[in-house]
């Protein structure tokens, strides 16, 4: 089985090569640790909670009438949005803004996170010229979304935005994003007249119950133009109960689906986030790295509390389609996007399919040596050796025929970067393995 390497488990090493290797990723992820603690939001460091959610995870993944995604970062029940399908790869989709303005103020929104976010909010996005660059290069598109800020507040371009999508891309799936509180039945009508396919509602717990009543009675009203009336909304883990009974409120309106977000702290409003004793997930990511989603830091608590949701869905045999989209899933397109190049991959990478991550297979130091000697002998040549470095870099395949032998190896998880217009390779981290646990149908 393969071993996360922590500080604590750094001892029970034995190869002092590996061991000096791989404590430059335990201070790495220790450094950025240490980072996140300034915003003065501490890590739920309990085992206990993350043990019931990885139990949850299992319970889910048992239940027939539940589907598994994205090597358990996913988890549907009756049905998901096409537009979610095709968000694990990111391929020929575009999301677009006309501004990042909006008319609440959601503790939770990421968007300040964003790059260049106050030029986006005083600006308007040229999404005319955007739309039309796509199609003058003649990229395919086969999912185009409006998002903000709040598109709403631009009602004319919104419906000029999906009238033109729909011009340059006849079969594309359009959505759009709303918290839906400036939803009329003229907008819809102008909507539905551009050739909207889907409409998502960010539903707001901490809104007032008047709010509230107006954005359901919207939903109901976008069910008499829109094929397809969603909400997504990210899990608070102290409104377990509230949410349960939202979700049999929904599936009476008729609403198609639900998309239950892994709340995440997105790097300000920490007092928000105390006030409500939030902590952090811990720990945060499988995987370290600097991802293009600027969604945040998980939440302790939000992915067991939407797991139960998924749970109850699907016991009380509701109508609706439940979807449960983690942090981590945000994470699938870029890691495909980014990775899927099978013409640029060295002999000694695998291309994983269950997380789109390159990974290989490392001995160090004297093992190393070792591993070189055998892979000689059998005059297989398919691996890099640096002496400089002090280790041998196999594929995941070759490294499974090594059982029986006593050296110890690490999986090395990687992404292809663009440096100076080439493509770079970079090691994110190492994971404990023995031979057995490098079958490449398991990576």
């Amino acid at each position: 089985m393969l071993e996360e390497i922590t500080r604590e488990s750094l001892s029970s090493i034995r190869n002092p090569a590996l061991r000096r290797y791989a404590r430059m990723y335990v201070e790495i992820y220790e450094n950025f640790l240490a980072q996140v603690a300034q915003f003065g939001l501490p890590f739920d460091k309990d085992p206990a909670p993350e043990t019931r959610t990885r139990e949850a995870r299992a319970a889910l993944a048992a239940m027939p009438e539940i589907m598994s995604r994205c090597d358990g970062a996913s988890f549907f029940y009756r049905r998901i949005s096409p537009a979610c399908e095709v968000c694990k790869q990111g391929v020929n989709t575009l999301t677009s803004h006309i501004s990042f303005r909006c008319h609440r103020n959601c503790f939770f929104c990421f968007n300040p996170n964003q790059e260049n976010f106050e030029a986006h909010l005083a600006d308007e996005n040229d999404w005319r010229a955007e739309l039309e660059g796509y199609h003058r290069a003649g990229q395919k598109l086969t999912h185009v979304a409006l998002t903000g800020g709040e598109p709403l507040l631009h009602p004319a371009e919104a419906a000029a935005f999906f009238r033109l999508a729909r011009e340059l891309y006849p079969d594309a799936h359009l959505r759009l994003y709303t918290s839906g509180d400036l939803l009329d039945e003229e907008m819809l009508t102008a909507l539905k007249d551009a050739g909207l396919d889907e409409i998502r509602f960010s539903y707001k717990m901490e809104d007032a119950p008047a709010v509230q009543e107006k954005v359901l009675a919207n939903m109901a009203l976008a069910k008499e133009h829109i094929p397809s009336v969603m909400v997504e909304m990210p899990v608070m883990p102290d409104m377990e109960d509230e949410m349960r009974a939202l979700l049999l409120r929904l599936d009476e309106i008729g609403i198609r689906g639900i998309n239950l977000l892994e709340l995440c702290f997105p790097y300000h409003n920490a007092e928000a986030f105390r006030a409500r004793g939030f902590r952090l997930r811990y720990p945060p990511y499988r995987t370290l790295y600097n991802f293009w989603y600027a969604g945040g830091l998980p939440v302790a608590g939000s992915e067991l509390s939407a797991l139960r949701l998924m749970r109850f869905a699907a016991e009380q045999k509701l109508s609706l389609g439940v979807h449960y989209c983690s942090l981590e899933n945000k994470n699938f397109g870029q890691m495909y996007q980014q990775n899927h190049h099978p013409e640029l991959i060295h002999p000694t990478l695998l291309f994983s399919e269950r997380d789109y991550y390159l990974k290989t297979v490392k001995a160090f130091g004297e093992d190393a040596v070792q591993v070189k000697k055998l892979f000689d002998k059998r005059g297989n040549t398919r691996y890099l050796y640096d002496p400089k470095a002090q280790y041998i870099q196999l594929h995941p395949a070759d490294a499974v025929r090594l059982q029986g032998r006593r050296w110890e190896l690490a999986v090395s998880v990687n992404v292809l970067e663009e440096r100076g217009g080439e493509l770079c390779l970079r090691e994110l981290k190492l994971l404990r393995a023995s031979a057995a646990d490098c079958d490449p149908a398991s990576l």
